[in-house]
């Protein structure tokens, strides 16, 4: 297993091999409970590097959880090599009220906006602060799993800190390759993300965002099967599993091809894009991706066109959308390019 140095050794710096959970200490909630994160260790009889995965920082999205259990659980101590440490549920609060934030009145209650946290802050804060001291501090790999929460979003791609210094961002880059979605973007993390406290520091880490909340059986297995691959295709790249693979052709883009389609209505979002294979299709320009009804006159307010040929790699389910709210998102085919 990798060295554990920097800060204070992890609670779990000496586990044995095999599985452990543990309960880490946040603070005592008004209830009198105890807030705690749950955290799950796997440690393989060879050595090797360690991976740091956090997940359930926003609420709502309950996917990459469930996928971690079941990948766990499928992996073989004896022949792994090094350690893999989950958060399983990094914002409880914010779970349990099935909500994007963290429901408390002081200061900025997005967990993935709060690294490294603050023991001495608000409630996220210290979430933040625990996770960055027992498992940031701690690791040689990072994967920042997300999903689209609520409000049916379809999408299939995973980030990495295109700010990164060039060794580790090279490093982020073939991380996100390694999970094996059709898109992989370089994104501007800096701030107060996890990503960005890990890429900071030279520890490289990728940033999965894959399927959404409540998208019916078909949509949610396609979704849990891509991330349970990307996971599996994560940990062989980083040397932990089996042997790593060649990744799919996938689609790089940046922040100056990005565009995303917001209405300036509220209403209803009767969406022409709402299966996951919709997702990677190259949408030519003046294409009709959906258009919003007012519920009250029935009256279509706005029609969402395509503005430029592009790759379709956010779209969401038909339903009720509040002015602003991203609707689809393309990544413009002449400032994109084909990995692989």
């Amino acid at each position: 297993m990798s060295t554990i140095t920097g800060a204070a050794a992890a609670l779990w710096a000496e586990d044995p091999e095999g599985r452990t959970f543990r309960r880490l200490p946040v603070t005592t909630m008004l209830n009198g409970a105890e807030l705690t994160l749950p955290l799950h260790v796997l440690t393989g009889r060879l050595p090797g590097p360690t991976l740091g995965i956090v997940t359930n920082q926003h609420g709502d999205e309950f996917l990459p959880t469930m996928v971690i259990r079941h990948w766990l659980a499928s992996i073989d101590a004896a022949r792994m090599r090094g350690r893999v440490v989950v958060v399983s549920v990094a914002n409880p609060l914010a779970t349990a009220a099935c909500q994007r934030l963290t429901p408390e009145p002081h200061g900025r209650t997005d967990l993935h906006e709060a690294f490294p946290g603050n023991a001495r802050g608000n409630t996220t804060q210290m979430m933040a602060a625990v996770i960055t001291g027992q498992v940031l501090d701690h690791i040689d790999f990072h994967c920042d799993f997300h999903a689209g929460g609520t409000g049916g979003r379809l999408q299939g791609r995973v980030d990495y800190n295109g700010k990164a210094s060039p060794e580790v961002r090279q490093r982020c880059l073939a991380m996100a390759r390694a999970f094996g979605q059709p898109f992989v973007h370089e994104n501007d993390l800096t701030g107060t993300s996890a990503h960005y406290v890990t890429t900071r520091r030279n520890i490289p880490s990728c940033n999965p965002e894959i399927g959404g909340t409540y998208l019916g059986p078909h949509s949610t297995a396609i979704y849990f099967q891509q991330s349970l691959d990307g996971l599996s295709g994560l940990a062989a790249h980083l040397g932990l599993i089996g042997e790593a693979a060649e990744p799919p052709p996938q689609i790089h883009f940046d922040l100056a091809a990005r565009r995303e389609l917001r209405p300036r209505n509220s209403g209803y979002l009767e969406s022409l894009f709402e299966q996951p294979a919709d997702v990677g299709r190259l949408i030519t320009a003046g294409t009709l991706l959906g258009r919003v009804v007012d519920l009250y006159s029935y009256d279509v307010l706005e029609e969402i066109v395509a503005p430029f040929d592009g790759h379709l790699f956010f779209s969401r389910y038909s339903g009720t959308v509040s002015a602003g709210t991203q609707a689809f998102a393309l990544a413009e085919a002449a400032k994109s390019r084909q990995l692989g």
